[in-house]
């Protein structure tokens, strides 16, 4: 079935075509609620990863260890993400929400109690075998978590909605480092896990109190749509059928992808390029990653009023491309201009400017693409497509985990940070030339995607 907002009188009908805002879409008792939920759950399991990262640096002082922690934590969502989503389309999402938040508490307070009953003492491997079963865990909750916004808010509302989601996602990454910080210095080493631990209960319980059962989608005889185990790889080459049968979505997926990678390589590269080429510390690496923030939630703000009209979605996209490849190219080529002309006093207040101006094009890249996927996608199958682009996205983790440092060593952060900024620039213009994922005459087609 199409996403439509909730029946109501013609007048709803009528204001459901117009635009809105965070404010307005925080109105909603019931979206609020998975909102919060949201960022209780990304916060615990922020404070889970830094803590695992300081523990077992504290055990082996060894760099590498904490790299394949990195990759027992991204292993899993690459292979589960699809599945996880057909999950999520099954089962009663609210349900599956709730339980894997619970779950993921647990396991999140078994590490300390490792320590405290002696258990594997000291040792690294089970803190590996948690961090994988916690990140099988938290896949099906993000599917599940993306697949119930539309059944909360009413259509008009999809942009600010998941424009919220995607901001909250970044701000949770940047403040869990300071606040799991502020838990270590409370209650020590292990301080973080039972606050993240508390965290999860806490989503959990804003989960159990949203009215709404988010139930499997019922077949027109009345069944829920339970198909048996044995069909999960048919439905995950049914889900690959239905992206590749879409103009949009593939649209969608490959600019997500795209846009993420940049990110995270940006991420990787940080520390490096705060100590090589603007001459501060490495740890200020929150010089680039707050300002970046702030430019994101403000292209939030706009992008979720305009993003939701019809065409607008992919020329938001262009233009975001645009827009954050200027910003790195400028980053990349400008700073050591300056630092060659002994200009040094003015590269943190123009590397913060360049942030802001990259957040605000990430910021319309990553949000409209998000909503043509709620937007092009039907009830039945949303989750199995989020799970798809879960996919992307965490294939899109991996790959600056394993090349950026090795690419930036032998050519050096800023140019590494102008040729990303480039390749943003000369995609925003293929993609602009072949109107890709614009549908003829600039609108939207007339129904969602639907499965097999």
């Amino acid at each position: 079935m199409p996403v439509l907002a909730p029946p109501g009188s013609s007048a709803e009908a009528a204001l459901d075509a117009g635009s809105s805002g965070f404010r307005e879409v925080l109105r909603a008792r019931d979206f609020r609620l998975l909102w919060g939920a949201q960022v209780a759950a990304q916060l615990g399991d922020k404070f889970f990863a830094f803590s695992l990262l300081l523990s077992i640096y504290s055990l082996t002082h060894r760099y590498l260890s904490d790299a394949a922690l990195l990759l027992a934590y991204t292993i899993p969502a690459v292979f589960l993400s699809i599945p996880a989503g057909i999950f999520a389309d099954r089962y009663d999402k609210k349900t599956l929400m709730i339980w894997t938040n619970l779950s993921r508490g647990l396991m999140v307070l078994g590490v300390p109690a490792l320590e405290i009953t002696g258990v594997a003492q000291h040792q690294i491997l089970p803190l590996y075998a948690i961090t994988f079963i916690f990140a099988g865990v938290g896949q099906l909750f993000a599917p599940a978590e993306a697949a119930s916004i539309p059944s909360l808010v009413k259509r008009r509302d999809l942009a600010p909605a998941t424009s919220l989601f995607t901001i909250t996602i970044i701000v949770t990454i940047v403040l869990s480092v300071p606040l799991a910080s502020v838990a270590q210095g409370l209650l020590g080493l292990e301080g973080p896990y039972y606050f993240g631990a508390g965290l999860f209960a806490v989503a959990a319980g804003a989960i159990w109190l949203i009215k709404p059962s988010l139930a499997a989608t019922v077949t027109a005889d009345g069944r829920q749509m339970r198909a048996p185990w044995s069909s999960t790889w048919t439905e995950i080459r049914g889900t690959l059928t239905v992206i590749r049968a879409s103009r949009v979505l593939p649209f969608a997926f490959a600019m997500l992808t795209l846009a993420l990678a940049i990110v995270f390589t940006i991420f990787a590269l940080s520390a490096g390029y705060m100590q090589h080429v603007l001459l501060t510390s490495p740890h200020d690496s929150y010089i680039l990653l707050i300002p970046a923030t702030v430019g994101m939630v403000v292209a939030g703000a706009i992008v979720s009023r305009r993003a939701a009209a019809p065409g607008q979605g992919p020329i938001t996209v262009v233009k975001g491309l645009w827009l954050a490849g200027a910003g790195l190219v400028v980053l990349g080529v400008l700073p050591p201009i300056l630092n060659r002309l002994r200009i040094d006093g003015a590269l943190v207040p123009l590397a913060i400017t360049l942030a802001i101006l990259f957040g605000l094009g990430l910021g319309a890249v990553l949000i409209p693409c998000l909503v043509l996927i709620q937007e092009e996608t039907e009830e039945a199958t949303r989750g199995k497509i989020f799970g798809g682009a879960f996919l992307a996205i965490n294939l899109a983790i991996a790959v600056p985990l394993l090349l950026a440092g090795a690419v930036a060593d032998v050519v050096g952060a800023s140019d590494v940070v102008a040729a990303l900024g480039f390749a943003l620039i000369v995609t925003g213009v293929v993609v602009w030339r072949l109107a890709w994922g614009v549908a003829p005459a600039g609108n939207p087609p007339p129904h969602p995607v639907t499965g097999a």
